[in-house]
């Protein structure tokens, strides 16, 4: 992700938390597809509420960072792959 040359630390810090939280959805994602191949999918269910809080709490810091230009191909497809486990899509 390019960063602006003006952006403080804590800035850049708050950023690549968002980073580090998306790719933990997308982890958490994967982690229920396996749990539904399993046929475990009351876990799955669990692991895709936790995703889903992480995407909540990434777009409301991305509302406090006033940034989130960049991160909405991410956070778009995060959700997409959500809803795709939820309906048991495999994709």
């Amino acid at each position: 992700m390019p960063r602006p040359a003006r952006r403080t630390v804590a800035e850049q810090v708050g950023i690549q938390l968002v980073e580090a939280d998306i790719e933990t959805g997308f982890a958490l994602v994967d982690e229920a597809k396996g749990y539904f191949a399993s046929d475990q999918k009351q876990a799955a269910i669990l692991v895709l509420q936790e995703a889903a809080k992480i995407l909540v709490d990434v777009e409301q810091r991305l509302l406090r960072l006033g940034d989130s230009e960049p991160f909405q191909p991410l956070i778009t497809e995060l959700r997409d792959e959500i809803a795709a486990a939820e309906r048991g899509d495999t994709m």
